[in-house]
């Protein structure tokens, strides 16, 4: 690690504000200041609305297990492993010091938001889930009182906040706490919106779009469960034809002995054991009650209604039902194709996370008097697709040596060309 003795510690820790300051306006997304010609505002129906939605869905996260699939599923894909490069100079370099600086790093502020040791990849999972069930990470940094570290990060509850924007682009927070309302403001505040708007910066859940149809869902599990229920049970339907009434018999004497016979019958049927049979005059029939089997055309209604609403929550959370678990015979090359596109998705949100940690660890670096700048790099790449991944480099470079054989490309360029494909 390079340090310049002519810069005082002062110089670092200005360095380290203005990183906090240049990381103030990057609010809702967006990589570049952004400046409002007025602020913000939200009624109070908006804002409850907003807390409604948030316990809406984690209720159906915790509840429906398709749901809780969705929010696992895209948590773990896009906290992919990763690692801190060391760029100086625009060029990556080795700097053992300010690795350790980051692992030390990372290690005291776990303790604090997690309770235990850890490194910056503890982050991500608890990062994403919030940011794809609630639509939205916010917390912030605490510096130490004498600027030489960062004490911890606190990350807020989006069930339990309000924000604020005024004309400068700038956040404020409302948090709810037990002991009343508390506001957050200042470049040290932290704040990403999964598909934000500009005139919704709450953000949007990845299950935002599925509520209704995870309802008939739902409900379409429980007529299955009710119709199943009645029909998966054996049973049997005695039917009872009455006497025939006697020649001069009265009435009440006629209604008697029919009573009794038709009690005499139940009482039978219901004390018989199962090793009994039953035994009545030609006037008693017993018929069986039963499922039609497997094959029957009311198990496969129930099968082809609920795939229907299946397909239709995982195209509402942007996931394909083979990412779930369930195959519907789908082609190995037509689930690498989606699985692709999944994955175009993960990087993409990715980015906030990279923003994030990058935050963090450079203006810790600063702090610490480091010059080298940290860059955090998912490695996305998965082992059963590695052969198919090295083949595909290996054309590229193959084509990258015609190019330069050929005479079209110079030597610098067919370095920088094969140097990104390591």
């Amino acid at each position: 690690m390079n340090l310049s003795p002519t810069v005082g510690e002062s110089a670092y820790r200005n360095a380290a504000v203005d990183s906090i300051r240049t990381r103030e306006r990057h609010v809702l997304g967006f990589q570049h200041p952004v400046n409002y010609t007025r602020g913000i505002t939200f009624s109070p129906n908006e804002r409850q609305d907003n807390r409604f939605r948030v316990r809406l869905y984690r209720f159906m996260a915790e509840s429906i297990p398709l749901i809780g699939a969705v929010i696992w599923t895209w948590a773990r894909l896009a906290a992919a492993p990763g690692r801190f490069i060391f760029i100086t100079n625009d060029r990556p370099v080795e700097d053992p010091q300010a690795d350790q600086i980051l692992k030390e790093f990372f290690d005291r502020i776990n303790r604090v938001c997690f309770g235990h040791a850890g490194t910056e990849e503890d982050f991500l999972p608890p990062f994403f889930q919030s940011l794809f069930l609630d639509g939205a990470v916010l917390g912030r940094m605490e510096l130490a009182s004498d600027l030489s570290a960062i004490a911890g990060f606190r990350f807020f509850d989006p069930a339990r906040t309000e924000l604020e924007i005024d004309s400068s682009g700038s956040i404020r927070v409302i948090e709810s706490a037990d002991h009343g309302e508390v506001a957050h403001a200042g470049p040290d505040l932290f704040y990403y919106a999964l598909n934000a708007s500009l005139t919704n910066p709450y953000g949007r859940s990845i299950i935002k779009a599925v509520p209704f149809v995870a309802y008939i869902e739902q409900e379409l599990l429980d007529d299955m469960r009710r119709s199943m229920h009645n029909a998966g049970y054996h049973r049997l339907h005695v039917k009872i034809h009455p006497p025939d009434r006697r020649e001069g018999e009265a009435d009440e004497a006629y209604a008697g002995r029919a009573n009794g016979y038709f009690d005499s019958t139940v009482r039978m049927i219901r004390e018989i054991e199962p090793e009994d049979n039953p035994v009545t005059w030609d006037d008693v029939t017993i018929e069986h009650i039963g499922p039609a089997g497997p094959g029957g055309a009311k198990t496969s209604s129930w099968y082809v209604n609920h795939r229907a609403m299946i397909e239709e929550i995982c195209s509402g959370t942007h996931l394909s039902p083979f990412l779930l678990g369930y195959s519907y015979n789908a082609t190995t090359n037509w689930a690498q194709f989606k699985y692709d596109l999944v994955m175009r998705q993960v990087r993409s949100v990715q980015a906030a996370a990279t923003s994030f940690l990058n935050w963090l660890a450079n203006i810790e670096l600063a702090l610490k008097g480091c010059h080298c700048r940290a860059e955090w790099r998912f490695d996305n790449s998965l082992p059963a697709l590695a052969g198919e991944q090295a083949e595909v480099k290996s054309k590229e470079a193959t084509s990258i040596i015609n190019l330069y054989t050929a005479g079209l490309i110079d030597k610098e360029t067919a370095c920088r060309a094969a140097g990104r494909l390591v």
